[in-house]
């Protein structure tokens, strides 16, 4: 699907959305933080840098383990997500004698709005022997905006006109700058990890 194919599911008309119903979805986010809760959903999503579906940098050096705790930090600090939306899915840690091997996966969710969050895989696997190793991160961001379909009305062709319509005209332009936002975090994440990395190796 294309970016911005999709619109807002409310069942009211558009001028009546505009003044009421995404006022109060706005204060909805401001106070609790959620995403759209529903057994189904219409999910639309991008790679941010396509055709690009991912990062991978790779370090060779020293104590490559020791990029496991920057990873943590520069999550929060650079992505700016708070422990709740961090999840360490996988977390496989190895230690004989002088050789280590290690893996770990995060799936990290920067929320937007009430509809629209970055979700980020963030993969780290490596080994080291006698202090030297190297280490692969692996990094796949996606912008997504999930609208509920729960009841009969969401799934309805007069509901899926209205939504679509809402979405073109006043959402479209807003996912862009997400993703442009997006693309910024991204960007500065990958140079702050690969600063860590120089760090590492002097």
């Amino acid at each position: 699907m294309k970016l911005g194919e999709a619109a807002l599911f409310l069942p009211c008309p558009l001028e009546y959305l505009g003044n009421f119903y995404f006022y109060t979805a706005t204060i909805i986010y401001h106070k609790a933080i959620l995403m759209v809760w529903a057994r189904t959903k219409l999910m639309i999503w991008d790679y941010l840098f396509e055709p690009v579906k991912q990062i991978k940098i790779t370090y060779a050096g020293k104590d490559p383990g020791k990029l496991y705790k920057k990873i943590n930090e520069l999550i929060r600090t650079v992505i700016n997500v708070p422990d709740a939306y961090i999840q360490e899915r996988d977390y496989s840690w190895e230690k004989l004698k002088d050789t280590e091997r290690f893996e770990v996966g995060w799936d990290v969710n920067k929320l937007f709005d009430l509809f629209s969050y970055l979700y980020i895989e963030i993969d780290f696997r490596g080994s080291s022997a006698n202090g030297e190793g190297k280490a692969v991160i692996t990094i796949r961001p996606r912008l997504i905006t999930e609208y509920p379909q729960d009841t009969i009305w969401q799934q309805s062709i007069v509901y899926e006109m209205l939504r679509r319509t809402w979405h073109r005209v006043f959402y479209h332009q807003r996912r862009i700058e997400y993703l442009n936002t997006g693309k910024e975090l991204l960007i500065n994440f990958e140079n702050a990890l690969k600063r860590a990395a120089e760090q590492l190796r002097e």
